[in-house]
Order: structure tokens, then sequence, then C-alpha cells
């Protein structure tokens, strides 16, 4: 059993889904309206109608759409699939607790398997408020729903989808690509990176290495704190990118936030080094060199080699 949902938020495409639920004589029956179901006009009037109750209808909600697909037994007369697929719409209303709601329904049997439109209107009958389910709640009412079909139709194969341990659930196209590539995702790149700008001492590094990954940290109003990556212009949530990686940021800048307290702390508290300061010492004049003058009067020879020529006693 496959159940998907869609929000339709115009009243172009209220029109165009009621038009193509309702194509080529499908089996159609209504909740809580007065329109005639082979009129996809009238059912359309009405449930547009409905919708000036709301107090904010402009961008927002104004149907659900959802589909339930099952692969039944061949073996089984097209009324009795009809049939089943009737109370298993009734139940999976109850669940999505819609029963107040306006609602059409569609039943095609012309496909390999037979399923069922369901289209919602986002508030009650004469409601001014739209009804609101996570996705946690949403796959609580898949399983219930497994859970009733197998119970209560043991003729049909019995399917395990949504009877599991509910997990966090990606996309569609990361899912393949994480099975079939047997790779991670984009945003499990992201995270990484993320991750290791959070091992950085500073917010300048931290900040730095984010620019060189091409990311960029955002802050909008006082809870949401998400990454822009600047190739794709795109925005990511830190907890939809990973449950619990907001608190796991904070937690980073406060202990950012008590380092540098610290350092200024001992910033202030470090004596400050002073060069000592040396006696003077006093300078020694030298003494003046005196200079002996050369005598004016020569030393008489006394040695007789000096005496050329002359002859003692004469």
């Amino acid at each position: 059993m496959i159940i998907t949902s869609q929000g339709i938020s115009s009243t172009t495409g209220v029109k165009r889904s009621i038009n193509y639920i309702t194509r080529d004589g499908a089996l159609t029956f209504t909740q809580n309206m007065l329109a005639n179901p082979n009129n996809s006009q009238e059912m359309t009037q009405e449930i547009l109608e409905n919708m000036k109750y709301l107090e904010h209808s402009r961008g927002k909600n104004l149907i659900f759409s959802e589909t339930l697909s099952m692969p039944i037994d061949h073996n089984i007369s097209k009324e009795k699939q009809t049939e089943i697929l009737k109370d298993l719409v009734a139940e999976h209303t109850r669940n999505r607790q819609l029963q107040n709601h306006l609602g059409v329904f569609s039943i095609h049997t012309d496909k390999n398997h037979t399923h069922v439109h369901c289209i919602y209107s986002a508030n009650e009958l004469l409601g001014t408020k739209r009804a609101r389910m996570s996705k946690k709640d949403f796959l609580k009412a898949q399983q219930n729903l497994e859970n009733y079909r197998n119970k209560n139709y043991p003729q049909l194969k019995q399917t395990n989808h949504y009877s599991k341990l509910l997990e966090k659930r990606v996309s569609l196209a990361e899912g393949r690509m994480k099975h079939l590539r047997k790779a991670i995702t984009k945003k499990e790149i992201i995270v990484q990176k993320f991750k290791t700008a959070m091992t950085k001492k500073t917010n300048q590094e931290f900040h730095s290495y984010l620019k060189e990954k091409n990311l960029a940290l955002y802050v909008r109003g006082k809870k949401t704190i998400g990454l822009r990556d600047l190739n794709d212009k795109r925005n990511y949530r830190l907890n939809t990118l990973e449950k619990n990686l907001k608190n796991k940021y904070v937690n980073y800048q406060k202990s950012l936030s008590k380092t540098q307290a610290m350092q200024q702390k001992q910033a202030l508290n470090k004596p400050i080094y002073k060069q000592p300061t040396l006696p003077k010492v006093q300078k020694v004049q030298p003494q003046p060199v005196q200079v002996k003058k050369q005598l004016d009067t020569q030393i008489e020879p006394t040695h007789p080699s000096q005496y050329k020529g002359k002859k003692y006693g004469r």
C-alpha cells in the first residue's frame, strides 16, 4: 500500500485536481458535500466557497490531494475491490482526523492496480483554521491503515511497508541515490564540512573555512540558523540537515566564547615584564699623554771613533 500526500495552494490547482481525479467516468463519492458527485464544477465551487471562511487563505494549502494505491489479487472482483477501497478510505479519513472536512474520492480500476484519489478541504465545513499534521503523525496514519488492512482483509497480500519502527525519512531522490550509488547525499556532504568547521579554534577560522567550501552561515530571527550553499543559492536549516545539529553549533559557540573569556582574563592577570635598569657607569677620562720634548742640545760624542782625524794629546 502506498499513500502519497500533496498540498494545493491555488484555486487553479483545486480545479485541475478535481477535474483530473474525476476523469474518464471514475467512480466518485463525496463527504459532507451537497454537490452532485458526477459534476466536477459543482464540487469545485462548493470547496472554493468553503475556503472563504479561512482567516488566511493566500499562499497556503487550500486542499490536500492524497492517493491510496494497493495491488490487489486479480482473482478478487472489481466490485469487491471497490468495497474494500471505500472502507480503507473511511479508515484513512479517521486516522487523518478529517471526518468534518469536505471530501471528494474517485476510485480508478482501469490500471494494473486499483487505487483511489482523495481530496480534502484544508479547513472543516465552515471552519476558519487549517488542519495540520506533522510528518511523524502522517507516518503513523500510514502505519495504522496498513495494520487495519492486514488484519481485516487477510485474503489480500500482506504488506509491511509502514509497520517497522519509525525512522527519519529522506526524500525519494536522496534515498534512491544513496541506495543505487552507495554514495552519501549532498546534505551529508554539507554536514561533514560544517562539522569540520566546528573543529576550528576561533570564529575567524570557522567562517574562513566555510567560505573556502562555498558555504555561509545565516541567522533568521531568534530560532532559525542555517547554511547557504553559495554555488546552488540554496538554504539548508541546520536541524533539517541533521537532528540536533543546531544544538551542537550553539554549544560550539559557547565553548569559543568561554575560551576567549579565559584568554582575556589570563592576559589581564599576567604580570607585565619590565626590563631591569642597569646602574649608571661613570665615564673615566683618560689622562693626557705627555710627550717628551726633544732636547735642543745634542750630547757630545764620547767614543774615540767619533774623533776621526784627531789625535789624542795634541
